[in-house]
């Protein structure tokens, strides 16, 4: 079965070339997921996506793939935040990221926002997302680079950057200077990449063969995805067609 996998700065070209089975696609928005042919083998792999300039992948198109037995699994990223919200209709999630907000210890969708450039500077990062601050603290804390309080000054310095301009040095320079020289001259040690190692998870996930068998949820026919095939030029009646015809 073939993976169709949406990823942007998750994943560095390197390492897509560890994954040969996978279909690549840029960060997914709003309609990509019905663009995809009706019918056809795939596991879909769901981890960057849109959601600032673009809108972002929709709720009901995930619920509309899951009904027709399309396996989805998610991580990282919206993939992760997705995966915890659809989870009741059968959608997997994968990695740290994805536990953290099942277990409601991070709740914020600006955890795992970032900017990066375009596909030409393939998808390359431009920021820090909060969810990789968070634990590169820990891991600061736990080597005895920073103490408690240090990490705690960090984290809420960090908080208060926006996600577009949160970068290590933007960081560094918002803290009390000790905290961050310390914390500086050790960041190649102790930086955490969470959303690159919840990326390669959910690409193994993903192409594990067979997927996990999970029940489907009730075929989804509303105005509103309706309206959304046709802003992506997609014939609302021949998409349920084919859906239909797909079994």
């Amino acid at each position: 079965m073939t993976v169709v996998a949406f990823a942007g700065p998750s994943v560095r070209p390197e390492e897509r070339a560890a994954f040969p089975e996978v279909e690549w696609r840029g960060p997914a928005e709003a309609g990509d997921l019905l663009r995809l042919p009706v019918g056809r083998p795939v596991t879909v792999c769901l981890i960057d996506g849109y959601f600032d300039h673009r809108p972002a992948v929709r709720h009901k198109e995930i619920l509309l793939l899951l009904s027709e037995g399309v396996p989805i699994v998610g991580g990282s990223s919206i993939g992760a935040l997705r995966a915890v919200e659809m989870a009741p209709f059968g959608m997997q999630g994968v990695g740290a990221i994805y536990q953290a907000y099942a277990q409601a210890r991070i709740e914020g969708d600006d955890e795992v926002a970032l900017a990066h450039g375009p596909e030409e500077w393939d998808w390359r990062p431009l920021s820090v997302p909060l969810v990789e601050v968070r634990a590169t603290l820990c891991r600061a804390l736990r080597t005895g680079v920073l103490d408690a309080e240090e990490a705690r000054t960090v984290r809420e310095a960090a908080a208060t950057i926006h996600y577009v301009d949160r970068t290590w040095e933007a960081l560094l320079s918002a803290v009390p200077a000790t905290a961050g020289g310390r914390l500086g001259a050790a960041l190649p040690g102790v930086e955490v990449p969470l959303k690159r190692l919840d990326a390669i998870a959910c690409l193994s996930a993903a192409a594990s063969v067979p997927p996990p068998q999970r029940p489907r949820p009730p075929a989804v026919s509303t105005l509103f995805l309706h309206a959304l095939m046709e802003e992506c030029g997609i014939d609302p009646a021949a998409r349920l067609r084919a859906r239909s015809a797909g079994g």
